[in-house]
């Protein structure tokens, strides 16, 4: 069982008006709705609670209201309200971490530049300020609570900002993909990586299960709380500032130009782009920075009834919440060749979770899936992606071929945003089907997914289905496949000095997906500090422990 989280309340105000009646004994032992109302979460969240001083405001007569100053235990994970007047109490890293004593070199950056909030950059960040340099954060994007507000309006309007959206902004693409923290990954950084964000809010079990995840509704929360840090160990952000190009002079980066002309001077520059940031990359790309082109997935996404998990894996269709959450899955297709089909892999898996609209362009639709920690949605969601043929000789056609379907995407669902539907079952015999109920809050219209996905990708992923089928009855039968999903992983990878883990351009380091290094947010995450290890060491690590 989880440590309850403490939360510390400076002024909670009760009305007692109604309870002078006298049938209510006493009013302090009945707090538990007020603290839930007060801090955003479930009144079952709420487990128990200490009064430290109750005082009487008799200023609004016959309204009579208790003032209490309380500290409050709920729940490991509630996405507590965090502002004026209410402190969270957090377990501070363990500092016997090897990234705390790092044999630094003799002279750091003094003011590096990081660009990008998502998992790379800020870690990146985090370990750069937390060894004494002043990092300047930039991030095309706002700040997480402003991003927030713009996402819901994008739901009301359907008019995307393409700066603020579900992948651009404070927290990177991640903060509304669920938070999933497992990776194949080994790597020595990795206690620290989840310490940081233990110490930011993140649930303490994330530290011990064995497939953790934060939830969107908590991530918002845990990077304020990772700004913060950076901040009081002399970091800065900057919001809505876009770096189009790069300084170079001498034969060196010297920092970065945003999209209104200003110029950044730094003496070292950080890009944690990310895979949407295709402007900026092709940019980095028209500066002949040594690249590859690289192996990279799409697909769709499928949606079912979360009960169908349920019983395909627990054998119950509701099972004990103190138990056990909603159920998830992760299936692999691997056709035998003389299909001639590629293999196919669930990504993403959101057990109680949604499909959202994952895109940064206008007049285009792509799919991501995320949940809120307690993954309580009735449906279940999963991308299914297959490897793309690449053509070596050219970085960009992989990013041609994506805006090619994201394009074909939104015009199938209308041109407003909504999605493009099919049932599995009609997919795999190529003919139109009945829109389904979904989970993806813009709506769904019926679509031909098989006639946009390219057709080697249809082919691979109707095998994967009937092989799905035998492995969870009903996978195929009671699926329905919903948009395209195309940010998945970059086309491009940047090459970096073995020694140094700069680009072909001194003073410059490339990192996280955008950069082709990474394909999720741990590894993500654990890239931006690799790179921050070696600016603040000088030295490489040849050997990950």
């Amino acid at each position: 069982m989880t440590t309850p989280l403490r939360v510390s309340i400076d002024q909670l105000e009760v009305d007692i008006t109604p309870h002078l009646d006298g049938r209510r004994v006493s009013v302090d032992h009945h707090l538990h709705d007020a603290i839930a109302c007060h801090l955003g979460i479930a009144r079952d969240q709420v487990h128990d609670y200490t009064i430290d001083r109750r005082s009487l405001d008799a200023r609004h007569k016959p309204r009579l209201n208790f003032i209490y100053r309380l500290e409050a235990r709920v729940s490991d994970g509630s996405p507590v309200r965090e502002g004026k007047g209410v402190t969270v109490h957090t377990q501070a890293p363990d500092q016997d971490q090897s990234l705390y004593h790092l044999k630094l070199r003799d002279e750091l950056p003094r003011e590096p530049v990081v660009v990008g909030t998502g998992p790379a950059g800020i870690m990146a960040a985090y370990l750069l300020a937390l060894h004494g340099c002043r990092p300047l954060v930039l991030d095309r994007g706002r700040d997480v609570s402003r991003r927030g507000a713009d996402v819901e309006q994008f739901h009301r309007s359907r008019e995307l900002n393409p700066n603020s959206n579900f992948l651009f902004g404070e927290g990177g693409a991640g903060t509304y993909s669920d938070g999933k923290l497992y990776t194949r990954v080994k790597d020595r950084r990795m206690r620290f990586l989840l310490e940081a964000f233990a110490a930011a809010r993140a649930p303490r079990e994330i530290l011990y299960v064995h497939h953790p995840h934060i939830g969107s509704d908590i991530l918002p929360h845990m990077a304020r709380r990772m700004r913060a840090q950076i901040e009081a160990w002399g970091g800065r952000f900057r919001w809505e500032a876009e770096v189009s190009d790069i300084i170079e002079r001498d034969g060196r980066c010297a920092g970065v130009v945003l999209s209104d002309g200003e110029q950044i001077s730094a003496d070292c520059t950080l890009i944690a782009p990310g895979h949407s940031a295709r402007a900026l990359i092709r940019r980095l790309l028209e500066r002949n920075l040594d690249h590859k082109a690289k192996g990279f997935q799409l697909g769709c996404r499928i949606e079912h009834d979360q009960r169908l998990i349920n019983t395909a894996r627990y054998g119950c269709v509701a099972p004990p919440k103190h138990l056990l959450t909603a159920a998830e899955y992760n299936l692999v297709s691997r056709p035998p060749k003389h299909l001639d089909a590629e293999g196919v892999t669930t990504f993403c898996m959101c057990p109680g979770g949604e499909i959202i609209c994952a895109t940064s362009d206008t007049e285009r639709l792509s799919t991501n899936g995320m949940s809120r920690h307690h993954r309580g949605s009735p449906y279940a969601n999963a991308g299914l992606i297959c490897n793309q043929s690449v053509d070596r000789d050219n970085a960009l056609a992989g990013f041609d071929l994506i805006e090619q379907l994201e394009r074909a995407a939104f015009t199938a669902g209308g041109g407003d945003y909504s999605c493009p539907a099919q049932s599995a079952f009609a997919f795999l015999r190529g003919e139109d089907s009945a829109v389904q109920e979904s989970s993806y809050r813009l709506g769904v219209r019926p679509g031909r997914i098989d006639q946009i996905l390219p057709k080697r990708t249809v082919k691979s992923l109707r095998e994967a289905l009937k092989y799905f089928e035998r492995r969870i009855p009903g996978f195929l039968k009671n699926g329905n496949l919903v948009g395209v999903e195309t940010r998945v992983s970059s086309p491009v990878r940047f090459e970096r000095d073995p020694d140094t883990l700069a680009s072909s351009l001194p003073g410059l380091y490339l990192g996280g997906e955008g950069a082709g290094y990474a394909g999720g947010i741990v590894s993500a995450g654990l890239d931006g500090l690799r790179l921050a290890e070696t600016i603040l060491t000088g030295i490489a690590a040849r050997r990950e422990r």
